[in-house]
Parts: structure tokens; C-alpha cells; sequence
């Protein structure tokens, strides 16, 4: 700031002689701080009010402008009163004003410099209230303000008083008189000295990001899902896009650093166009949407960061000296209005602000040019934020290639505090990116300040892998979420594979079992009773060995495909009636038989019969087929809640903000269009139908009579619950006439909602009545590349989605086909049986080096240690198949007997006192050790071990050693006598019994 009179300030002394020049220096001082204090300690500019405000009333423009205060950049202060003017006349500046005579005043060149740059608006317009009665007052017509702006003049003129006369010099010297004016300017280059423009932010409009699938409309495929993201890159949209972010740029560009690839913000529309190119056909589709939402988010930020006008600390007097620009009649002029700029010696924080400024934008620049898809994706939640709360303050999206960089542009003021290290995202994992473990690894740590979390890497992942690998993230951390997936496919009038789902069937699971145990005790005990009985059946002619021995392998195979669990026999219900019916077919052909060719029926012959009545009497029953027939009932109301279509119209405030809020639903939607298609059945089914129907044409009756007994039996029909669809010819012939209908009343529909709706309620409604006009009877399966795979996701703010059915259908993984023994060794010598655990279907085949060792009880396995196929003792591996899938493969060992090495040795002084020593080296085994004398038995794993035993009456001992710790139970007994006696020592006499002499 330029300093005027600091050299020279007058100091008064009494009696001194004061002239014009101290008394001028004083108040020069003292009007200067006042200036300095205003323009360099306050601020410049309009610092209140000041505000335009035009209208016509009765045929009369007008214009006021409101009251307010302002302070020019020479610090003159200049306060108005609420003024309203009509009228206005042609002014010229006065030369007191613009060339005034202050040869004899040096000190106010300061001041009066500045006054020629008003030459360009010497001749101007001022306005006049409606009572001014100057003689050329004219009122203010129409469209006078176009083109034209306002300002307030402070005029300050140098006025000569009147001159002396002969007695009288009151009148002696100048003044300085100030008038402040309403003036209208034209705006062209000869006024633009004085009408700079200010660039304003709250010009700037926020650029607004759509929502998903708003218009609502049925969204049924993939294809329907995909199409609703593809509304953020049309051309208009981006268009709209890259313009906000030149024009924003191109106002900011004078106060950014020389970074040289900002340029881009130029016209980022075809950089925007070209990924978009290269993603818009993949299975990524959604996060090309969050990309472009981020490009948005990234904008609005720096529109929202205030435009920098940076504090002056040396004000420029020389900007608006003596007046402040109000504006025009039109949103244009707001432009050229004169801001307050604070002064105050703020340059500290102005150059944070300009350092955060220049990140915004080069982060602007990284997402717009970094956008790259990783190829191995895990499946990884971050903790986020979701709100009002600027980009900046979220986690990084897992769809950058530049993260190193990027994390140093992502927040703006934690990179200023250089604490850019503590930014969460998908890729805190990397090298070099922070070696914080709440950012690492964040899940572990107070999730409190979060109300989201980012779910990312699962897109174009098979989705039964997602669910579980989402599943064991969301139990592994206890995250406060729930997770659904949703089948985006077509489903009218198609069947679904129950096959394909896995659920829970409460009740029926109850009676099928019921059913089912029923069918294994009456089937074991015909077969074990046949068993007993096939020689003397054979021998009696009622039926031969070779028949048994078929019945007894039926039967064993029937039970086989009556699986554990209700889910695995449902979708082979089909086949199993077949397999059901005809094996009722060949008991009533033998029971023909026996009674044909037995007309006098003993009693074993009467008790086959009754046998054979038993089990005709489960074909009769069949309450399989009634366990079918509900539960097909139940899954055809059900099962259209997998499906997305029907959970958007139940739940259609969905959104996509790429993860789930705390205690909201993740949606995961998928295609699997595989459920539609009628599996074949499994080749257990197929070859045991075979064998049955073979077996029945095989008996010798005549077809006539075969007719007359299978006649004689009714079965429920399982496919009286199966809807027949109408033939081709019949859809073709309604179709013309069901779309004439359809449109007509659609566009009756219309017009009867547009005069009640808006247009968006109106579209919501029509998009659900065409959901009822569907006359499609049967449609094509939507054939889709991405397969199994999952291509969206969604989120509800709420928990959902328990309809409280029965039936409850859970999509989940199915578990694969294993096998398991609870231990992996087994002692050669061992008669015990030991169950082969099976996770999956029952009924297949065991294959491996120890398959013969396994046998079946019921429906179950077990493995027999001492079967003879697995005598030599080694390595063993069992694997099981059933319908073509193999399980797991384990081993397990077969080990012999050890032989223990114990020995005795008496003490030759103590004949009582018997020593075992264990001769095996180096054995760390523990001994038991029972000596078989009644006292306490011992665990040592000592090799030298001495006991004491009494030999009252020649007495001997029978000692048990057993190893401990192994498979095998290794034994060893040792028989101790009592020492034959050399005389009586032991007695308390001395005599010649003492000595045995041979004699």
C-alpha cells in the first residue's frame, strides 16, 4: 500500500505560528488512516444491499435500488438510502471532478490521479427521482437499461471559495465536496476501464445426475437392467456434462497453476465417449455409470468451492476509485456487479484454498482419464459414506488404474495436511499406499462414522460364488446388512428347475421322511424274510432264487433313490413314479403266478403273498405322490419371488449407488437362464427303469391278462397338477387381435391418466397395465453372453424381504458331494464299523482302492478295518459318485499289530522283586501296566519298571502291558512263578531246613 504523509506529520508546540500547510498535513493524515482503515483492514467492493430491482406500474418504468453500503478501492465509503427513480437526464462530468486544479494541494494527487479514467463515461445518464424538476427530465421509456448498467458515482470535485474583497476573506481557499450519483453507463470497450467482470459462482448450475429407473418401468431381462444405465451416456447428457465442466474451468483457468494436462477440461466429451465405447457392451456396464456419476460429483465440488478472489494485503486503488457497479435489467449484467473482496491479510488461507482448488481439478482430470476395470477381481466391502457429503469425503471406487496418484488428489484438505493416507478404498492393500491398519484392513475397526459400505469386485463374477464369498464377508465381520439375489429372466409361463434352488420345506420334510422310513423298514424286512426263506421258496417252485435275487436288488435301489433330503428328491420325483409304478406292475405279476400255479397255497406261500401285499400296499398309498403334488403347488406361488421383475414392483424405490447402507438390503441381480430347462434324469433313474420294465415284459403272462391286472390298480396321477399349454395355432390366431386390443385400451388408459397424473405416475401405471395385457403365452428364453453371472447391483435403505410362506426359498451355493471318516487310521485287527459321512445325494457307488471294505445298512455306509480286501496294512482312498458327480477323495490307513519287547529279570537278592525292561529303543510309547496281583495299575513311560508281589502259597501272576497312543491295541501278558526255594531262609529259625542237600 503506498504510504502518503508518514514522513510528515505535524507536531504542535505552544505559541507556534501555524500555517496552511501544517493544518492541511493533519487532516490529510487523519482523512487517510480512515481510507486505509477501511480498504485495507474491512474490504472493498458492496458490502450490503445496493440491489436493482425494476418495474412498470401504470405505464411507468421505474428502478430502484435498495439501500446498502460500499467502500471504493481509495477507501471512500459510500452509504445510500432506498431510492426509487422514474425519470433521468444527459449528464457530463464536471472538469472539477475530472481535471481538477490541486497544483497548490500535492498531497491529494493520491486521490484526484485516479479521476481522469472517468473520461470514458463523461457523458452519461443520471437518474432522477420523481420529483426532480430539472429542465430536461425525461422519464425512463422501455428497454432504456439494455445493454447498459448501473453504478453509483462517488464524485469528489476541488471547488474554489469566492475571492477576497477589500475587508472580508472569509471566503478564502477550497473545498472538497462530495456527491454521490445514480449514473447509467453503456457497457462497450471505452467504458470497460471501468466495468470489470467479476465472475460469480452462483452462476454456475449444478449438474444433476439421474436416477435408475426413474420414469419407473418393468425391468424383466438383463437386457432391461443393463438398458437402464445406459440413460447417463447419451449424447445430450454428456454434452451437457463436458460444457458445465469447460465453462467452469475456463472461468477458474486464470488462478490455476501451469498444470499441463488440464487442458483436457477443454472438451472432455470425447474422452468421456471413448470409454463409454469401450465398456458399453460388457458385463461392467453399471460401473460405467458410477464412473460418470463420480465425473458429476467431481464438478458440483468445485462449483460448490467458492470462487477464489484472492484477499488483498496491496490493494489496487486504481480499481474502482470512486464508484461500485450495481448492474443491469438482466442476469448478464450480474456479472459486472462490484463484489465485496475482503482485505484483510488472509494470503495464508487463500493459498490453501487455491493449492485445494488445483487438486479438484487435477482430480477431475485422473477420473476422467484413469477409468480401467482390474481382470482379477475379489470381492472386497469398504466402509464409505452416502449423502449430501461431497465426493472428496468417500472411499475411492475400485475402478481407477492411477491409485498412488489419485489418492493424492482424492481429498484435497487431507492431502494439505498430508493425511491422504488415511482415504479408504478398494486398493489400500497396494504397495505404498498406507501403512495405517484402519485403513488396510478397515472392517476391524469402529465402523460408527460410516453410514454405508462400498461393495465392489463382484460384478461378472459367477454369482453363486459372489453370494458365498459376500456372505462369508458379511459373517466374518458381523456387518449390519442383508443380502438378496435376484434372476433377471423372463419367467412367464416357464418351469422352473426346482432342481437349480435349494430350500426349506417344513412340514413336507416331515412326512417324507415319515414316507420314507416307511418304505426302508417294510422293504428291509420282505428282502431280509426272502433271504431266509429263497431255498425253500425255490424248492417249493413258488419263486426261484434267480427271482429273489432281482427282487432284492430292486428293492435295494428303490431305497437308493428315496434321497435324505426332500430338495434332492423333488426334481426326480418324475422318474421315480415311473420306476414306482412299474415295480407295482411285476409284484402284481408274481403274486398272479404264485396263485396260478399254486392253487393249493401253503403256508410259506401265503406268507410270500402277504409280503408281496406289503409292499403293494406303499405303491397304493403313495404319498409320494401327494408330498409332490403340495409341494409343487406351494413352489408355483412362490417361486416367482427369485425373480427381479416381481421384487421391483413389491420394492420399486431401489437404487445403485454401488454397496448397501447400514442396516439396508444388497441386491445382487444375476441371469440364469439354466433353470429353465428340464434336466435329464439321473442315470440311476434311467437304468433302474430299464432293469424294472425289462424284468416285468420278461414274465411269462399273456399281455391280455398284464392289461387286466395293471387295470385293476389306480395311481394318483402326479400330472394333474401340471398346466397344458395352449397348442401354437391357437396364440397366432388371438395374437393380432390381443395387440389391436392392447393398444386401444393403453391409449385410452392415457388419456384418462394425463387430465389426473403427472407424467411420471401416469407412465407407472401404464408400464403395470401392460404387465396384465401380456398375451404371450409361451416366450423365448433372452439368450445372454454373461451366463451365471452377476451384472448389477442395488440397494433398499430397510431390511427386507420375509413373506412369512411356508416355503421359504434361499438362492444360495450348493455344497459340493463329500465324504469324510472321523479318523484316518485304522487297526488291522479292528471288527468294528465305522460310517463314511456323505454331504449330498444318496444311492451312488464307491470307487477306490478300499471300495470293497465298504458295506450299506439302510442308507448308510460304513467301512469294516477288517475286511479281508484291506488285509495288507497301507495307504487306502475311497471316492464316491453319484449321478455323474464325483466327490472328494480321501484315505485313510490300515496298520498292524506291534509285538512289545517287555522282559522280566528277578533280583537276585530280593526273589519277590520283579524287573520289566522294555528292549525296544528309543520308546517314548506309555505303558499300562496291570500286574494282576489287585493293586493299582500304572502309566509310565519309563522302559525299566519293578514291582513287589507276594508268593504266599506258590502263587503266580498274570501281568498286562499295554501300549497306549496307538490305533492298534498292542498288548503284551507275562506270567510270573514264585523262585523255588534254597531252604527257609525266609523263617526266623536256624536249623537244617535251612540247607536243601539233594538228600
Amino acid at each position: 500500500m503506498e504510504a502518503y504523509n508518514t514522513s510528515i506529520y505535524p507536531v504542535f508546540e505552544a505559541d507556534q505560528v501555524l500555517s496552511q500547510k501544517e493544518l492541511n498535513l493533519l487532516v490529510s493524515h487523519l482523512e487517510e488512516q480512515d481510507r486505509i482503515t477501511r480498504k485495507s483492514l474491512i474490504g472493498l467492493g458492496i458490502v450490503c444491499g445496493l440491489d436493482l430491482s425494476f418495474s412498470i406500474k401504470n405505464n411507468i418504468n421505474s428502478v430502484t435500488i435498495s439501500c446498502g453500503t460500499a467502500v471504493t478501492s481509495l477507501g471512500f465509503q459510500i452509504n445510500f438510502k432506498e431510492t426509487t427513480f422514474t425519470q433521468y437526464h444527459d449528464l457530463e462530468l464536471s472538469d472539477q471532478f475530472l481535471k481538477p486544479d490541486y497544483i497548490r494541494e500535492p498531497y491529494l494527487d493520491a486521490i484526484f490521479k485516479h479521476a481522469s479514467k472517468y473520461e470514458a463515461i463523461k457523458n452519461c445518464f443520471e437518474l432522477l427521482t420523481t420529483d426532480a424538476s430539472d429542465v430536461d427530465v425525461k422519464p425512463i421509456p422501455a428497454n432504456f437499461f439494455t445493454d447498459k448498467l448501473v453504478i453509483l458515482l462517488l464524485e469528489v470535485t476541488l471547488i474554489d471559495q469566492k475571492n477576497c474583497v477589500t475587508t472580508n476573506c472569509d471566503d478564502k481557499g477550497k473545498r472538497i465536496e462530495f456527491t454521490i450519483r445514480p449514473l447509467v453507463i453503456s457497457t462497450n470497450e471505452v467504458t470497460a476501464v471501468l466495468t470489470k467482470v467479476y465472475q460469480l459462482p452462483e452462476l454456475y448450475s449444478k449438474v444433476t445426475f439421474p436416477r435408475y429407473n426413474v420414469p419407473y418401468k418393468n425391468i424383466i431381462t438383463a437386457t432391461n437392467v443393463l438398458d437402464g444405465f445406459r440413460k447417463v451416456y447419451k449424447d445430450s447428457f454428456l454434452t451437457e456434462l463436458s460444457d458445465s465442466i469447460a465453462s467452469v474451468y475456463n472461468d477458474f483457468k486464470e488462478v490455476l497453476s501451469e498444470v499441463s494436462n488440464l487442458d483436457i477440461l477443454e472438451d472432455c466429451k470425447n474422452t468421456i465417449s471413448t470409454t463409454v465405447d469401450n465398456y458399453k457392451g460388457s458385463v461392467n456396464l453399471q460401473y460405467v455409470w458410477d464412473w460418470i456419476a463420480d465425473i458429476v460429483a467431481t464438478q458440483n465440488e468445485i462449483i460448490d468451492f467458492k470462487k477464489i478472489n484472492p484477499s488483498f494485503c496491496c490493494v489496487d486503488e486504481g480499481l474502482f476509485p470512486f464508484h461500485v457497479v450495481l448492474g443491469g435489467d438482466t442476469n448478464g449484467e450480474a456479472i459486472y456487479r462490484t463484489p465485496f473482496i475482503k482485505t484483510l491479510d488472509g494470503s495464508n488461507e487463500e493459498n490453501a484454498k487455491l493449492k485445494e482448488l488445483n487438486l479438484l481439478f487435477e482430480k477431475l482430470v485422473l477420473i476422467l482419464t484413469s477409468f480401467e476395470i482390474p481382470n482379477q477381481n475379489v470381492i472386497k466391502v469398504t466402509p464409505s459414506s452416502l449423502g449430501t457429503i461431497p465426493l472428496s469425503e468417500k472411499a475411492i471406487p475400485f475402478y481407477y488404474n492411477s491409485i498412488l496418484e489419485l489418492n493424492k488428489k482424492w481429498n484435497p484438505q487431507l492431502t494439505v495436511k498430508k493425511e491422504n493416507n488415511t482415504i479408504l478404498s478398494y486398493h489400500s492393500t497396494i504397495p505404498n499406499y498406507t501403512n495405517r491398519p484402519e485403513v488396510k484392513e478397515p472392517l476391524l475397526f469402529d465402523i460408527e462414522p460410516y453410514n454405508f459400505f462400498r461393495i465392489e469386485g463382484h460384478i461378472g463374477m459367477n454369482y453363486k460364488k459372489a453370494i458365498n464369498d459376500l456372505n462369508l464377508i458379511k459373517n466374518s465381520y458381523a456387518l449390519p446388512f442383508k443380502i438378496t439375489a435376484l434372476n433377471a429372466v423372463d419367467f412367464v409361463n416357464k418351469e422352473v428347475d426346482i432342481l437349480k434352488f435349494d430350500g426349506r420345506w417344513d412340514d413336507l420334510e416331515t412326512d417324507y421322511d415319515l414316507a420314507r422310513k416307511r418304505v426302508y423298514n417294510i422293504t428291509e424286512f420282505v428282502i431280509k424274510w426272502m433271504d431266509l426263506r429263497k431255498n425253500t421258496l425255490d424248492e417249493n417252485n413258488i419263486i426261484t432264487i434267480e427271482n429273489i435275487n432281482n427282487f432284492k436288488n430292486i428293492l435295494s435301489q428303490l431305497k437308493n433313490l428315496l434321497t435324505n433330503d426332500l430338495k434332492e428328491f423333488l426334481p426326480n420325483y418324475k422318474s421315480f413314479y415311473d420306476i414306482f409304478k412299474n415295480l407295482n406292475h411285476v409284484f402284481l405279476f408274481h403274486r398272479w403266478c404264485i396263485q396260478l400255479f399254486n392253487p393249493n397255497l401253503s403256508t410259506i406261500a401265503e406268507d410270500l403273498i402277504d409280503r408281496l401285499d406289503d409292499i403293494n400296499e406303499l405303491f397304493l398309498d403313495d404319498p409320494f405322490t401327494v408330498i409332490y403334488e403340495e409341494a409343487n403347488l406351494r413352489w408355483q406361488k412362490t417361486y416367482k419371488d427369485l425373480f427381479f421383475s416381481t421384487f421391483l414392483k413389491k420394492h420399486p424405490g431401489i437404487e445403485h449407488k454401488a454397496g448397501v447402507t447400514k442396516g439396508g438390503t444388497f441386491v445382487l441381480v444375476y441371469i440364469d437362464t439354466s433353470i429353465f430347462k428340464a434336466s435329464n434324469p439321473p442315470l440311476i433313474y434311467t437304468n433302474l427303469l430299464a432293469a424294472v420294465t425289462n424284468y416285468k415284459n420278461s414274465i411269462p403272462i399273456d399281455s391280455n391278462i398284464k392289461d387286466e391286472l395293471i387295470s385293476s390298480v389306480k395311481f394318483d396321477d402326479y400330472k394333474s397338477q401340471i398346466k397344458t399349454k395352449p397348442k401354437g395355432l391357437a396364440i397366432d390366431k388371438c395374437k393380432e387381435e390381443s395387440d389391436n386390443i392392447k393398444n386401444d385400451l393403453l391409449e385410452i388408459a392415457k388419456y384418462n391418466l394425463e387430465a389426473n397424473y403427472t407424467v411420471q405416475m401416469s407412465d407407472y401405471i401404464l408400464e403395470n397395465i401392460k404387465g396384465v395385457l401380456q398375451y404371450e403365452v409361451g416366450s423365448t428364453v433372452e439368450k445372454n453372453p454373461f451366463q451365471q453371472t452377476i451384472i448389477a447391483d442395488f440397494y433398499l435403505p430397510y431390511v427386507c424381504c420375509s413373506e412369512g410362506n411356508t416355503l421359504e426359498v434361499k438362492i444360495e451355493v450348493k455344497e459340493p458331494l463329500t465324504i469324510s471318516l472321523e479318523q484316518s487310521k485304522y487297526c488291522q485287527t479292528d471288527a468294528k464299523e465305522y460310517e463314511v459321512k456323505i454331504k449330498g445325494k444318496a444311492g451312488g457307488i464307491f470307487t477306490g482302492t478300499g471300495k470293497e471294505a465298504i458295506i450299506q445298512k439302510s442308507d448308510k455306509y460304513y467301512l469294516k478295518p477288517n475286511h479281508a480286501s484291506i488285509a495288507t496294512p497301507k495307504l487306502y482312498d475311497l471316492q464316491y459318485e453319484v449321478d455323474e458327480e464325483l466327490s472328494n477323495t480321501i484315505e485313510f490307513e490300515i496298520v498292524s499289530p506291534n509285538e512289545l519287547q517287555w522282559s522280566i529279570i528277578r533280583d537276585v537278592n530280593e526273589p519277590n522283586v520283579i524287573k520289566f525292561v522294555n528292549s525296544t529303543t528309543n520308546d517314548t510309547h506309555e505303558y499300562e501296566f496291570d500286574f494282576g496281583d489287585n493293586s493299582d495299575m500304572i502309566t509310565t513311560n519309563e522302559n525299566t519298571v519293578e514291582h513287589t508281589f507276594e508268593f504266599d502259597n506258590n502263587r503266580q501272576f498274570t501281568i498286562t502291558i499295554k501300549q497306549l497312543g496307538e490305533v492298534c491295541e498292542n498288548i503284551q501278558t507275562i506270567t510270573v512263578s514264585p523262585l523255588t526255594r534254597i531252604g527257609d531262609f525266609n523263617k526266623n529259625d536256624f536249623n537244617t531246613n535251612d540247607f536243601n542237600t539233594n538228600k
